[in-house]
């Protein structure tokens, strides 16, 4: 039974975004701190330097003074008391703000003073009259409560760690989908897909994934079709194989010569399938085992225009009513390769033009040399390929269903196999075609092999 993983990547991505977030402001928190620290007693000065000068030029005009002290308490947050003789005189908030000690007066020639340890927290001479000065309160000179910026810091983060939330979806949910694919198309789903469709790395792992799964869907498929094929193809020879026989041991005497000619010719068509399927077991084997998949070749000089003729002779002694053209030119360039299997495609392409079209259609093979080497047609006026299943022509097992309709036999692995020792030699084949007007495949080889 499959379980669901825990969302364990969402989690790790989500956290180290707010872990990350909380390092940044906590970083930013601690800078500002140290400027704010740095800077605060330099503007305080210079903030009440300010009002007490602006105080001593109001004191002789007292509506003058109380608008000033109402507007300090206003704007600047700062708590005001002027004394006089150690009077309290003015004060914008009541009670006022406690006097100075006879130690703290004595200070008030240096200047600006602070008071650590109490309420009024700074005080200064009043002008030039060394028995007036003013007393401040810094409680909210600077505004908010100090526990304002750690709110604001705590609202800010707690925004960017739900903002980051989609962020995590997005990096978690492709991978969660690609996880579900992965783990349905190992359960036997060979149509599990991703369907992610993103131009990013996530995106190209997904569709990596989704052609290794059609690739291995195509496979599995063919291996399916090619059981299917070869057990539907040996069923027929065999069964009439086993019908000779029986007559064979009735007849007891001679046989007659028609029966052998057609045990021959099933068990022609049986060592031709084996050979097929063996071959390409042995192209498989050979691409999985070694890194280019190059087939094993026995090179040596191919004079193609005897390897043409002799195919010809071939194929014309085993279809009598056929009529083959053989179109070649007069100096055909020799090759370097390995004549049985290049004679092995000449073969199949002409076994294929046999089998697709009519007795009465002609079958033309061309050669000529080309620029570097030698271009081979086979051309035959068939039944054609319909232009959707040409890409696939050349992939093993496969049969278009005008070859079925045809009643054709075999397994599709002609062409496969021609392509593999084409492509060995270092060469190109290609077919093109047109439904019910016939086919064309032509090859070519270069003169000194790959």
């Amino acid at each position: 039974m499959t379980t669901t993983p825990r969302r364990r990547f969402f989690w790790r991505v989500y956290l180290n975004g707010v872990l990350l977030l909380l390092l940044v402001g906590l970083a930013l928190f601690v800078v500002s701190e140290l400027f704010e620290s740095a800077d605060e007693p330099r503007v305080a000065d210079r903030m009440l330097g300010y009002l007490g000068e602006h105080l001593a030029e109001a004191r002789a005009d007292p509506p003058r003074l109380a608008r000033d002290l109402a507007r300090a308490l206003d704007v600047f947050h700062a708590e005001v008391t002027i004394y006089q003789d150690g009077v309290p005189v003015a004060s914008n908030v009541q009670p006022p703000l406690a006097p100075l000690s006879a130690a703290e007066s004595g200070q008030l020639a240096d200047g600006l003073i602070h008071l650590p340890g109490r309420t009024a927290s700074a005080a200064m001479r009043l002008g030039s009259d060394p028995n007036a000065y003013v007393v401040f309160a810094r409680r909210d000179l600077f505004g908010s409560s100090p526990w304002r910026p750690a709110a604001v810091f705590a609202g800010v983060l707690v925004a960017l760690a739900l903002a980051s939330i989609p962020l995590a979806r997005a990096v978690a949910a492709p991978l969660e989908r690609l996880g579900r694919a992965a783990r349905a198309l190992g359960s036997g789903d060979l149509s599990a897909r991703t369907g992610l469709r993103r131009k990013d790395e996530i995106g190209a792992v997904a569709t990596a994934f989704d052609e290794m799964a059609h690739k291995l869907e195509r496979s599995i498929v063919s291996e399916k079709m090619l059981l299917a094929n070869i057990s539907h193809e040996l069923r027929t020879p065999i069964a009439r194989i086993r019908i000779a026989l029986d007559l064979l041991e009735e007849e007891a005497a001679g046989a007659p010569p028609e029966l052998v000619r057609g045990i021959a010719t099933d068990l022609a068509e049986l060592d031709q399938l084996v050979d097929d399927v063996l071959t390409t077991a042995r192209l498989d084997l050979s691409t999985t085992r070694t890194s280019g998949g190059q087939l094993p070749m026995r090179r040596s000089t191919v004079d193609f225009a005897s390897l043409l003729r002799d195919a010809a002779d071939r194929f014309r002694a085993a279809h009598g009513e056929r009529t083959l053209e053989l179109d070649v030119a007069d100096a055909l360039p020799e090759v370097c390769g390995d004549p049985v299997l290049l004679r092995r495609v000449v073969e199949n392409l002409l076994d294929n033009a046999g089998k697709y079209s009519d007795a009465g259609a002609p079958i033309i093979v061309r050669a000529a040399a080309t620029g570097g080497g030698l271009a081979v047609e086979v051309k035959d006026r068939g039944i054609g390929v319909d232009e959707a299943d040409l890409p696939r022509l050349f992939t093993p097992f496969f049969r278009t269903a005008r070859s079925r309709a045809h009643g054709t036999r075999g397994v599709g692995l002609g062409l496969a196999l021609s392509r593999r020792i084409v492509e060995a030699h270092g060469g190109t084949i290609a077919a093109t075609s047109r439904a019910g007007a016939g086919t064309t495949v032509r090859f070519e080889l270069p003169l000194g092999g790959p």
